[in-house]
């Protein structure tokens, strides 16, 4: 039955807003054929839609990969989406964070080898449980390196350094939050 207004007659469905829709779901249906197999399992797809999406994910880029998306779409519509939509921001958040920790990260690394010992001691006062000698000396590599031209050995080993002693410093605060 059709949807009526105050005066009786039929709301008829915003077009414009039913094309974002359907982009909107050939995106979705697009991201979930661009993902591996093993976190396709994990979003519960039925059977039918899930041997659409290897038929898909098998062909090269053409019009009947074309046809099988828009198909794909159309048995989309039928599923829930709200646990898919869910899932995929939760993996886009996590992988935005990970970024964001290694952009500090670097950050990090670049600070300590233009500014030196200034900087040394602001990361020392976050990060007290770091070996001091260890860090200086990798330090002073990066600087040396930077400062001869060589190739980046050493301003990775320092970046693996810090990457390190920040994920063993967040896994102890984690540890001492649960103790408490």
């Amino acid at each position: 039955m059709r949807e009526v207004d105050e005066d009786g007659l039929a709301i008829r469905p915003n077009k414009t807003q039913l094309k974002r829709e359907l982009a909107r779901l050939q995106k979705l249906v697009v991201e979930i054929i661009n993902l591996g197999e093993g976190e396709r399992a994990k979003l519960g797809l039925d059977e039918k839609f899930v041997a659409g999406v290897q038929r898909a994910s098998a062909m090269k880029a053409s019009s009947g990969r074309n046809r099988e998306i828009k198909y794909l779409t159309k048995l989309l519509q039928k599923q829930d989406l709200e646990h898919i939509f869910n899932w995929f921001d939760a993996r886009n958040s996590k992988h935005s964070e990970e970024n964001r920790h290694f952009h500090a990260l670097e950050k990090w690394r670049d600070r300590l080898v233009s500014r030196g010992d200034a900087a040394l001691e602001q990361y020392l006062e976050e990060f007290s449980q770091v070996n001091r000698q260890q860090l200086r000396s990798l330090i002073r590599s990066a600087i040396r390196e930077k400062d001869t031209g060589k190739p980046v050995g050493a301003g990775r080993k320092l970046f693996r350094f810090l990457r390190e002693t920040t994920a063993e410093a967040v896994e102890s605060a984690k540890l001492s939050r649960q103790d408490q």
